[in-house]
């Protein structure tokens, strides 16, 4: 149901107030008014009668009854009243009858007025004639008599109708009046109201249009001081909420423009795992979509590892952590660190940073590969000019003394051979700094789940298994993750290759744990098992693990991927 507006309210509430006064006014003057008519009417006839008896006594005597009678019929057309002598209650005069027709009019002892002046000297009675059949105002005084005339009652009525009337005149007149003065007070609430409510829309407009964007919107001109203050304090909101929002754009722009410049890529995710927002580094380094906000990091492009990991990682738990290096489909290296971040109801969000590292990925494969020719490459030969040159010194060594020649060339075999130990010495130091370097970034490394590893292969074999007849399952294993220090990818590599290469039509039982460290060891290994029926052929995949230390090897029948664990 709708409201009623405001207009309306208004216009109704004057217009019952309206009515309740001028029915006041209307009510209270024609009471009024009646009564100064009725007074009025009877002062007039008391007057009249009294005139009427001053008359009756100056004219006097009359001969007989009907002398008074004639007399009465004479005198009544010029008072303009009805004149009536009555004796004992007989009508004697009768100046509206006439003097024949008053021997045959009724008694009129029981009149009110005739009564009443019959035992006060006066008396007085509103009512409906019997002879005229008209509201009369009848007033009657008792005569002593004169010669001629006996004592008796002398009456004098007056018509009410006229009275009345000018009563109607005067309450129709009076009722136009009030009703145009209703209307016009109608008329003035209408405008009165439409005024109001005019500012009122327009102070409406003015904050829906802040709302909307507008905030150099104002209001200017308002016509009651009592919408002043409301005006104002519009006008000051609407100051205040655009310094803040030009606060707020400005300080968009600049961290836009500080997101932009930035080397590392940066995404922003809420409490939904979605991102917010991206800066230009990002968009480069994951150009598959244009748009990257609204997306989640897998529909991006990238890795679905690092999904996981920023699923896993609890913004209140820990401030920031460092995810690890990944190789992206385009051959960038990125180091990956995420961080909590305050969001919205929702919960906190995430700050992704990708590090461009692939120069520094491709030095340490550069060197790598130096490290590695150097080693097969120089060492070989070297050892064996150092071991030809040690036996050619030797040789002359055992030779007869004496001859200067055989002397000068074993001088020059010995410079050969410590040139060649200086030359060993430098391939062992660069192989040993290489062997450090490597340890340490090992360690650096940060670990991965060993455990989703083996379900996320499991996942992408499930359409080959299922097409070879095979039932793989993990049997056992813990609740919680199993880390290691592994490259997250060729550890997924590597559990697929070993599911590809299962018979076909056989049942595969895989279990996953921790072994203790033994003597020796550093924090022990994680063992994944794959018992069951192996092909013939096998190729174990163990290249991918070398460089963190793993290893793939065959118990018997039964495969076994173990690694090195890591702390936590």
């Amino acid at each position: 149901m709708a409201k009623p507006s405001i207009t309306l309210k208004y216009l109704l509430w004057t217009w019952c107030f309206f009515l309740l006064v001028l029915s006041l006014v209307f009510v209270f003057a024609t009471r009024r008014v009646e009564r100064s008519v009725m007074a009025e009417a009877e002062e007039r006839a008391r007057t009249s009668l009294n005139l009427a008896g001053h008359l009756l006594a100056v004219h006097a005597p009359f001969a007989d009854e009907a002398a008074l009678a004639a007399w009465a019929d004479d005198l009544g057309p010029h008072l303009g009243f009805r004149l009536t002598y009555i004796v004992a209650g007989r009508v004697v005069a009768d100046s509206e009858v006439g003097a024949l027709g008053v021997g045959e009019m009724e008694d009129h002892a029981s009149r009110p007025e005739v009564r009443l002046a019959r035992e006060t000297g006066f008396g007085q009675d509103v009512r409906q004639s019997h002879t005229l059949g008209r509201d009369m105002l009848y007033v009657a005084e008792a005569q002593a008599g004169s010669p001629g005339v006996p004592a008796g009652i002398l009456r004098l009525a007056l018509p009410v109708s006229s009275l009345r009337g000018e009563v109607a005149r005067f309450r129709d007149t009076l009722l136009a009046v009030l009703a145009l003065v209703f209307a016009a007070g109608g008329v003035a609430a209408w405008g009165l109201a439409r005024r109001m409510t005019g500012t009122v829309r327009e102070i409406s407009e003015a904050v829906a249009d802040i709302g909307r964007g507008h905030y150099d919107r104002r209001i200017h001109i308002v016509w009651a001081r009592d919408f002043a203050p409301l005006a104002g304090a519009i006008n000051a909101l609407g100051e205040r909420i655009g310094s803040h929002v030009r606060e707020i754009e400005v300080r968009r722009e600049r961290q836009e423009a500080i997101l932009d410049g930035m080397a590392e890529g940066l995404a922003i995710l809420d409490a939904a795992g979605r991102i917010v927002a991206a800066n230009r580094a990002l968009r480069e380094l994951f150009p598959r979509l244009p748009e990257l906000v609204g997306r989640t990091p897998l529909e991006a492009g990238m890795p679905l590892c690092v999904e996981r990991a920023l699923g896993e990682f609890e913004p209140g738990g820990e401030k920031s952590r460092r995810i690890g290096r990944f190789e992206l489909q385009s051959g960038r290296v990125v180091e990956v660190t995420v961080a909590g971040v305050a969001g919205d109801a929702a919960g906190p969000g995430r700050v992704v940073t990708f590090h461009d590292v692939t120069e520094a990925a491709t030095m340490d494969r550069i060197f790598r590969d130096f490290v590695i020719d150097a080693s097969h490459n120089l060492r070989t030969p070297l050892t064996k000019v150092l071991g030809f040159a040690e036996s050619a010194r030797d040789m002359l060594a055992a030779a007869p003394a004496g001859d200067r020649e055989r002397a000068g060339a074993a001088q020059a075999l010995s410079t050969v051979v410590r040139a060649a130990g200086d030359m060993a010495g430098v391939i062992n130091d660069l192989l040993a700094a290489a062997r450090d370097r490597f340890a340490r970034a090992r360690e650096a490394a940060p670990a991965v789940d060993a455990l989703a590893a083996l379900k996320q292969a499991l996942a992408a074999s499930g359409t080959l298994l299922r097409a070879k007849g095979v039932t793989a399952r993990i049997v056992a294993g813990p609740d919680g993750p199993l880390p290691v220090r592994q490259n997250y990818e060729a550890l997924v590599r590597t559990f697929a290759s070993l599911l590809s290469q299962t018979p076909d039509g056989v049942s595969l039982s895989i279990t996953a744990a921790a072994t203790a460290a033994t003597a020796g060891e550093a924090g022990g290994f994680v063992e994944v098992r794959f018992e069951g029926p192996a092909a013939v052929g096998l190729e174990l995949p163990a290249d991918g693990l070398a460089a963190g230390g793993g290893e793939v090897f065959l118990d018997g029948a039964t495969r076994v991927v173990r690694l090195p664990r890591a702390a936590g």
